[in-house]
């Protein structure tokens, strides 16, 4: 089965302007007549501006190499099987699972609503990634419990309410128990389930079922709180459909200002961050990404580009304040300070790299992808163990020596499932949701390659022709890309290329002819040219090794450290897991202070490459290492006191350590002690305007 072809009824050709690929900047002017122009990849309807790169229908990438071997692994472990790990989601928007009153608040019964909105989400979109029938279907045979039972009087997808009940109201609102806005919040993810689902599949219930839910109520842009996952969908639905009744409350939604001082208001996120350090407070690490990213969608609805420079402040913000080595900002729950035993929630790994491909999406700066790639390469198999069906992680944290003690948090222990369930459904769309955004389309009919590995690529580019493409790639554990491009007939269409910003030498080649790789403002290449069957694209991104240092500001005084980076992958020294992935090996040694100088490091770090295994799993044995000086000493860290808190004198035994990629490691030292003579204070921060660059 092939989901990916004949889906161009879904992206119905509209009236639009000539767009310039990755340039967000200009609106569409309402009520101005404008010629009728083939988008391939273009909604019925438009909101004023344009996003800068268009996400193209789950099924147009489909994984291959180690990361097919990965989203193999989830198939048959969480992702496949979420209905034998807990009786919740068996539960989850089942027809005979209908919570009323206070029971739709998550500890009274309302939990798997929640749950269910996660996992289908990446249930679905990882069954058109790999094109599986089994996963599919049984993503549809959830999905139609709602579609079927929808009706003109529920609320959002809360079929079995009555929105002409005041009781019901009330209930969904969440205004009398613990959480506002809760089981509008689930009905958010729900709705983005179904959004997938519907790209994926074409399904014309699904998209009644949306637009549905998102006009024939429409308080859910009253929302003040969590209820702000509904606007990613309702947007959507809109995009396809025109409805007057979801426009409308879009416009009220984007056009009003609400309390930033109510629980969990999202009303900040609208505005720019303050520049004076500790002036914002710490916000849930869920809601933080939610947040932002639906209100960068205002700058799309409305044409105002402070919209979208807020979502990317406020992400300026925690990535200078709060970013951890391995790409995903300290979220245990809320947002802090970068730290060794600080945590980051699995469910934060997901929503962070949602949040950075829509702000991808809507902006066209590469950064975002470079951000993705951190964050997926490291964090991502952080989260769980190689199997992907044994356990997994609540939080994950830079340094992990020994299980519940170093770090002191029971969350960080692998375990089958964690209460409550959030992490063990969110866990399924990291993966899927990486396959399928990394190649994007243009509005000049273009195709952009926007993340990195090995997939292929079926996608209409040009004068509505088809066309294939097939990377062949071990990236990120290798620096070589090919690209052979098939399109079923010469066609003339822009091809864009990301160059990752820690790549200072990139090479790129066509057919053997040398082409400049100097990237534009926004980090892509673009070849415009006549393609035709077996153009081959060479792409080769030169790695570096990067060590930073810095300061881990939970601690008085604050304790300095370093981190080892090749291309987008941290390095850790791992902790070899035994029995399983709570059992340190007791005989390892991990007590050692780096003693590399911070900043490009190649001259004292090699490099030690093999061959990629059979099947990839995250191995210890991984195909790529470092070997990196260090000196031992009597390290005896506490939950309290993650590092020393100050450089280590270079008194203990010199030493070669061996570093593999963080993602391969369950047990780990990840942002080491450093020496006197390695340490380099980091600059001071330079507090720039929060809507700078």
């Amino acid at each position: 089965m092939n989901p990916s072809l004949g889906r161009t009824l879904l992206f119905a050709l509209a009236p639009v302007f000539p767009f310039c690929a990755c340039r967000a900047e200009k609106t569409i002017p309402a009520n101005t007549p404008v010629p009728k122009v083939r988008v391939n990849y273009g909604r019925p309807f438009e909101s004023r501006a344009r996003p800068a790169l268009i996400p193209l229908p789950p099924g147009a990438v489909e994984p291959e190499g180690w990361l097919r071997d990965w989203c193999l692994a989830a198939k048959e472990g969480y992702t496949g099987h979420m209905d034998e790990v807990d009786p919740a989601f068996c539960q989850a928007w089942a027809s005979d699972y209908k919570m009323t009153g206070d029971k739709l608040y998550w500890p009274n019964g309302g939990w798997p609503y929640e749950g269910g909105g996660y996992w289908f989400d990446g249930l679905a979109r990882l069954g058109y990634a790999m094109h599986d029938d089994s996963l599919i279907n049984q993503a549809k045979t959830r999905l139609d419990v709602i579609i079927t039972n929808m009706n003109a009087n529920s609320i959002l997808f809360l079929w079995w309410l009555n929105k002409n009940n005041p009781e019901d109201i009330k209930a969904s609102e969440g205004k009398n128990y613990g959480e506002p806005e809760w089981p509008i919040w689930a009905s958010g993810l729900l709705g983005r389930a179904l959004a997938g689902y519907y790209a994926g599949s074409g399904d014309q219930r699904a998209l009644r079922t949306l637009e549905s839910a998102y006009s024939n109520g429409t308080g859910w842009a009253t929302m003040e709180g969590w209820g702000i996952a509904n606007i990613w969908p309702a947007y959507q639905a809109y995009l396809w459909t025109g409805n007057k009744n979801i426009e409308q409350a879009l416009t009220e939604f984007f056009g009003k200002s609400g309390d930033e001082k109510q629980r969990h208001s999202n009303q900040r996120y609208r505005r720019l961050p303050s520049d004076k350090p500790g002036a914002e407070e710490a916000d849930h690490g869920v809601h933080f990404c939610e947040s932002t990213a639906a209100w960068s969608l205002g700058y799309l609805w409305t044409g105002k580009r402070e919209f979208l420079e807020a979502a990317l402040g406020w992400y300026r913000l925690v990535e200078r304040e709060c970013m951890q080595p391995h790409g995903v900002p300290v979220f245990d729950e809320s947002y802090g300070p970068t730290g060794a035993f600080r945590g980051t929630e699995t469910c934060d790994v997901a929503a962070y790299i949602w949040s950075q491909t829509l702000l991808l999406s809507i902006s066209g700066e590469g950064q975002m992808a470079d951000r993705i790639e951190r964050a997926f390469f490291n964090a991502g198999p952080a989260t769980v163990t190689r199997d992907f069906k044994t356990q997994h992680v609540y939080f994950q944290t830079p340094n992990r020596m020994a299980d519940k003690s170093l770090p002191a948090y029971d969350q960080c222990t692998f375990q089958p499932k964690h209460g409550p369930l959030c992490c063990t459904a969110a866990l399924n769309r990291i993966v899927p949701n990486y396959v399928m955004h990394m190649w994007m389309a243009t509005y000049d009919n273009g195709l952009a390659a926007v993340q990195y590995g090995p997939c292929q690529m079926s996608a209409l580019a040009g004068d509505g022709v088809r066309v294939r493409i097939n990377c062949r790639t071990d990236y990120p554990f290798n620096e070589s890309i090919e690209m052979t491009v098939k399109p079923e007939k010469k066609a003339s269409f822009p091809l864009l290329l990301r160059i990752p910003d820690w790549c200072r030498k990139p090479a790129l080649s066509v057919n053997g002819t040398t082409i400049k790789a100097t990237p534009d403002a926004r980090g892509f290449v673009r070849i415009h040219r006549k393609w035709k069957k077996g153009d081959t694209v060479r792409l080769q991104f030169p790695m570096s090794v990067q060590v930073a240092n810095g300061t881990d500001k939970n601690l008085n005084p604050v304790a300095p450290y370093g981190t080892v980076s090749y291309g987008p992958l941290l390095f850790a020294l791992a902790i070899p897991d035994t029995r399983d992935a709570n059992t340190p090996d007791p005989a390892a040694s991990w007590n050692y202070a780096l003693n590399v100088a911070g900043g490009n490091a190649d001259t004292g770090i090699t490099v030690e490459r093999g061959t990629m295994p059979a099947r990839w799993d995250w191995p210890l044995e991984s195909p790529l290492k470092l070997r990196a000086d260090a000196v031992s000493f009597d390290w005896k860290p506490a939950p309290n006191a993650a590092l020393p808190t100050a450089p280590v004198a270079a008194t203990g035994e010199a030493t070669k350590i061996t570093l593999i990629p963080y993602g391969c490691t369950k047990f780990r030292v990840s942002m080491f002690p450093v020496t006197e003579r390695a340490f380099r204070p980091p600059e001071p921060t330079r507090t720039e305007p929060a809507g700078s660059k």
